[in-house]
């Protein structure tokens, strides 16, 4: 039984591989295998570069090599379907699109048989037509014998080229050797391996002159003309000017220059461009012929005006009698037939000789109609149409034609195709045509999960093409509801995890800091041992809430003589002795216990755990006062202060002129005044002179009273005066304006008052003009606006009356200056 059951196992799984296999077979056959490495392209190109190409200039065939041996599928536009790299296909020589070759041979077979079929038909008519069938991408034609029979390479040297994985797909890996035609006179042939597309451009380096033929260097074979940047200095057809461009391809532009020239009759001469050197005025020649009777009626022309062409040898208009004639004589018609033979028939004219077209022609004949079914006896000017209908066929080969009298080219189809085309959804919407549809000229989008990427494909072949990838956010939110931490590209099926973090509160307080479980993939596989194989479930995955991890936030915890803090796990947080000493102080103040860690104060969750400290018995360790040098006068480390010290001190006082003595016990308490020398203080004020108090601390205060003279001026620095320092700081005497400062601030009010007039005015004729124009603009009137002048006041003052004021004010200033640095010396 376990045997039976270990071999249906094993199928099972056989079966399941194979199963994916061919899956895996259905997404990536269609897209092809993977892409080749990049030796593969290189290899191509090595030739090309040895012979001293560019790479820049290999854009146009390295796109199409890299799109040939890309994963990139390849669709053939007959049977929207894959080419793979095995496959025999056909290329056009204009487009160089891929084909299928078995479809390509049907496509031509068919257009040249439905173009054989226009031929026949109820009316036996014959028009010749060139055979030919058309590239179903470019409509390029091509000739019944250039029908593709056998499956060649690129470089067409080798039939049925085999399949090699480090070759180019459809290529024979030989030198292409097609000749080049890119360049002028190029005779070199392609160094690229067997490759699709077109031939890069001729990288061979060759001597070639500029476009001027000043200068020569070595330049590609596919690029000979060159221009050197220089003037071209080409003499320009005006004979008088040179072409004053950089060298350029081609004839010179025209001269640029104007000239006085002379029109052909030599009566005006006006300023004209260089590159018009012949011009006619608008005047008439007016010249007498030699007649005397008639003028020239020409306008201006160069040389003589000919002869009369009312004189000389002259005929009637049937051309039967010729004379001589001379002016003013004037020769008339005669009395004979006109005999002209018609334009549109081989009759002659039966009428009398005249002047002007012959009439119609009124012969009787037997006519055809245009579809040779009918006769009619009908004046040859008349044309015959019977009222028989066409029963031949449109150049479609479907429908009739039924055209009166149709002469055997029936017009071309009106008809809409609508057939369905190979994509499945859509219709040809072309006009009824012979032979197979074109391919469908839709494009279908592919796009990634998101729609903000996608690619574009032939119609049709949506279902067989790899979605492209996309470098945008993806879009789908996540239930747990983070979305700013789980930030990734755009994908199709299931998103990643959620990688961000908990943060919900445990029952401590802390957040909690595992990675998200809200929404968590669980696979649930059976527990029970299957006793046949049918019996056997598939794990199936299910989407659970699971409960937080315990918290293990970092919390502090203290020892028990709180000495030191340490971090725990919150669910394993509890206090424990450091093994250090107590150090707590002792009853007399001044020593610490020093027994090893231990709580400070009962706790009965620690019972086996002291709390009480050992006693002192050392000497007085406690810290003299500020300045106090000596020892206690107590013996033995007792609690509170020691007794006041009584050994005199020698202090200097507040100006650091005079010493004195104190007791160390007054020093504590000792004030500002004990210091105090009771001297006049030797420092200056702010203001420069002596402090008036006696000796004090810290410096001198600014608020004092003092009587030194000092100088102050008006608000405008017009006027000056002596006065108390105190009373200047303190700001209780101030000199006030008087009417010279007053006219001073006039003058300059009234300069300041006709500036603003001046600008007012300007202003206000700017916003009239404005206002006009805009008036005329809505009025739409053609009248073309004038501007009006401006017209400002000038000021007729001379130039001391102008600026008396300002030159005053700094005649006073400079006088004040000079007089204050008198009285300070």
């Amino acid at each position: 039984m376990a045997r039976r059951y270990r071999d249906a196992a094993a199928k099972l799984q056989e079966n399941v591989q194979k199963h994916l296999k061919t899956i895996k077979h259905e997404v990536s056959s269609s897209e092809d295998d993977e892409p080749f490495e990049q030796n593969v392209l290189d290899g191509v190109l090595q030739s090309y570069c040895r012979g001293g190409g560019d790479t820049q200039m290999l854009e146009r065939t390295k796109n199409l090599l890299e799109e040939a041996i890309s994963g990139r599928s390849i669709t053939c536009l007959i049977c929207i379907g894959s080419i793979k790299r095995a496959d025999a296909i056909w290329t056009c020589e204009h487009c160089y699109s891929y084909f299928h070759l078995s479809c390509i041979q049907k496509w031509s077979n068919d257009s040249i048989s439905l173009r054989n079929e226009e031929h026949h038909g109820p009316i036996a008519v014959f028009r010749p037509m060139k055979i030919e069938w058309c590239c179903p991408k470019c409509r390029h034609s091509y000739g019944k014998e250039e029908i593709p029979r056998k499956y060649r390479c690129f470089c067409n040297k080798t039939d049925d080229p085999v399949y090699h994985p480090w070759l180019v797909p459809h290529t024979c890996g030989e030198v292409c050797g097609k000749r080049l035609s890119l360049g002028e006179n190029c005779k070199h042939k392609c160094l690229l391996l067997c490759h699709p597309g077109p031939c890069p451009p001729c990288p061979q380096t060759v001597n070639r002159a500029c476009y001027c033929g000043k200068s020569n260097k070595r330049v590609r074979c596919s690029a000979a003309h060159w221009s050197c940047q220089q003037q071209c200095n080409k003499i320009l057809p005006c004979k008088s000017h040179n072409c004053e461009i950089e060298c350029h391809d081609g004839n010179c532009p025209p001269c640029n220059y104007t000239s006085l020239q002379p029109c052909q009759c030599g009566a005006e001469k006006t300023k004209r461009a260089c590159n018009d050197l012949i011009w006619q005025c608008a005047k008439q020649c007016n010249k007498p012929f030699a007649c005397g009777y008639h003028k020239c009626e020409k306008l201006c022309h160069t040389g003589t005006c000919g002869t009369c062409p009312h004189s000389g040898i002259r005929s009637c208009p049937c051309g039967s009698i010729e004379r001589f004639i001379q002016c003013p004589d004037v020769i008339e018609t005669c009395v004979s037939t006109c005999g002209k033979k018609h334009e549109d028939c081989e009759h002659n004219c039966p009428a009398k000789c005249h002047k002007g077209q012959c009439p119609p022609c009124y012969v009787l004949i037997e006519k055809k109609c245009q579809c040779l079914t009918h006769t009619r006896s009908l004046p040859c000017s008349k044309e015959f149409r019977c009222e028989t209908k066409c029963r031949g066929t449109r150049p479609c080969g479907k429908h009739g034609c039924g055209r009166k009298c149709c002469n055997g080219n029936c017009p071309p189809c009106e008809k809409i195709c609508d057939k369905p085309l190979q994509c499945g959804r859509h219709k040809c919407t072309t006009v009824c045509h012979h032979g197979p549809c074109y391919p469908c000229p839709l494009e279908s989008k592919v796009t990634c999960r998101c729609k903000e990427t996608y690619i574009t494909v032939p119609c049709g072949r949506e279902r067989h093409t790899r979605p492209p990838k996309c470098s945008h956010p993806c879009k789908i939110k996540y239930k747990c509801g983070h979305i700013n931490e789980n930030k990734h590209t755009c994908h199709f099926g299931d998103c990643p995890p959620c990688k961000a973090i908990c943060n919900k509160t445990h029952e401590c307080g802390h957040n909690c800091v595992a990675i998200c479980h809200e929404y968590v993939s669980v696979v649930f596989k059976q527990v029970e041992k299957p006793a046949t194989p049918w019996e056997i479930q598939p794990s199936k995955t299910k989407i659970v809430k699971q409960d937080c991890p315990p918290c293990v936030a970092p919390v502090l915890v203290t020892c028990f003589g709180e000495h030191e803090t340490d971090y725990q796990p919150c669910h394993k947080a509890t206090r424990r002795p450091c093994g250090r000493e107590c150090g707590r102080p002792l009853a007399c103040g001044n020593h610490l216990c020093e027994l090893l860690c231990h709580l400070q104060e009962n706790n009965v969750s620690y019972p086996n755990v002291p709390y009480i400290c050992k006693p002192c018995n050392r000497e007085c360790s406690i810290v003299r006062p500020e300045k106090c040098m000596h020892k206690c006068a107590k013996r033995g480390c007792h609690p509170g202060p020691c007794p006041p010290c009584d050994i005199l001190e020698r202090i200097p006082c507040h100006c650091k002129v005079t010493e004195m003595y104190f007791r160390c016990r007054e020093l504590a308490t000792s004030t500002e005044e004990m210091f105090s020398c009771k001297q006049q203080c030797p420092k200056n004020l702010d203001c420069g002179h002596r402090c008036k108090k006696l000796c004090h601390s810290g410096p001198c205060k600014d608020n004092q009273i003092c009587h030194k003279k000092t100088k102050i001026n008006c608000p405008c620095g017009n006027l000056k005066k002596e006065a108390q320092c105190t009373a200047v700081r303190n700001s209780e005497i101030q000199i006030k304006c008087d009417e010279s400062c007053e006219a001073k601030k006039a003058a300059a009010k009234l300069e300041r008052e006709k500036e603003e007039k001046r600008l007012k005015e300007l202003e206000i004729e700017k916003n009239r003009r404005e206002l006009e124009e805009y008036e005329w603009k809505l009025s739409g009137k053609k009248k073309k606006y004038k501007e009006k002048k401006i017209v400002l006041n000038k000021d007729d003052r001379s130039w001391l009356q102008r600026y008396w004021v300002p030159i005053l004010s700094v005649a006073v200033v400079i006088v004040a200056a000079i007089y204050y640095i008198l009285i300070i010396s």
